[in-house]
């Protein structure tokens, strides 16, 4: 499903029509989509629920003709797809500043809207395939674990950076260590695990499976226990996560959307802000390349 061409169709159709009282489920019946998903859809890519898009457009019409006409106020308000005069002068107001009529009087320059749907997508920082991912998200409470693994020390600001996992899974592979270590929970199931982390944006990384004890942990190899807590789990590809605009998307819009937060939160000195629970993707045994699916568990709190 092309959500691009959906969201431009939706807005060509409030473009024809917000003269007249539209819904969203008159929107969502012209592209073929039930008002929920539509909804979604249209907030992700654009930043704007579908009500203050189509009150955007009608206000900028407005000022349009608040600047190009003589038409007296009240036609304009009607004309524009507004119920009443009053509803319209407080929600011009509301925008601009002043009043339709000082508007009409100081005729300021405005910017155009809509802007250009790429540009949104660029600003909103999250592609069509990602919209997939974040609409399909599940939570599920994790009782503690424990795992073991190689571990690296990482720091997201210094030269090597995050650089030492690529050698971390090169040796998980290359010694083929899922093999040698006892007492598995699941089935080769490989955790590529983040946590740790402190002000001073440092962390540590582990490649690991979870286990049921940490005895007779094999010569070279670690064991961690980490906490009960709750994650948001997203079905995506390592290409996905790679990419940045995963968690760009996830700590800047997804957490405040959804009344969510993280759990045990450190800020840092460069004013990153983490969770010292583990952020890990799970990988399958059948995982070859970056467009396989993984799972990625974010862990959360509800505020």
């Amino acid at each position: 499903m092309d959500y691009t061409d959906i969201v431009k169709k939706s807005i060509a159709y409030i473009q024809c029509q917000y003269s007249e009282p539209i819904t969203v489920s008159d929107i969502a019946s012209h592209v073929y989509l039930s008002s929920s998903h539509l909804s979604t859809v249209f907030r992700t890519l654009t930043n704007y629920t579908i009500k203050d898009y189509i009150l955007r457009y009608r206000l900028y019409q407005t000022a349009l003709e608040l600047k190009g006409t003589n038409k007296r106020i009240v036609e304009i308000t009607y004309e524009n797809g507004f119920c009443s005069q009053q509803a319209f002068t407080k929600s011009f107001s509301q925008f601009f500043g002043i009043s339709p009529a000082k508007f009409r009087q100081l005729n300021p320059n405005i910017k155009p809207f809509p802007q250009n749907l790429e540009n949104l997508l660029l600003e909103r920082g999250i592609s069509m395939e990602l919209t997939k991912v974040f609409e399909k998200v599940h939570f599920v409470k994790k009782d503690s674990f424990l795992v073991i693994g190689i571990e690296t020390d990482i720091n997201y600001h210094s030269s090597e950076g995050t650089h030492s996992i690529s050698d971390l899974y090169k040796q998980w592979g290359n010694e083929n260590l899922i093999e040698k270590i006892p007492n598995q929970v699941h089935d080769q199931l490989c955790y590529g695990m983040t946590h740790s982390e402190t002000e001073n944006d440092t962390a540590k990384y582990i490649v690991a499976v979870e286990v049921s004890t940490l005895e007779n942990i094999p010569t070279g190899l670690v064991g961690r226990h980490f906490d009960a807590a709750e994650y948001a789990v997203f079905d995506c590809t390592l290409e996905d996560e790679t990419s940045g605009k995963f968690f760009q998307y996830f700590f800047k819009t997804f957490l405040k959307e959804n009344n969510l937060s993280l759990p045990d939160a450190v800020i840092t000195k460069n004013g990153n802000t983490y969770s010292r629970y583990p952020l890990f993707e799970v990988y399958d045994k059948h995982f070859k390349n970056k467009t396989d699916p993984i799972q990625i568990y974010a862990p959360i709190i509800r505020r």
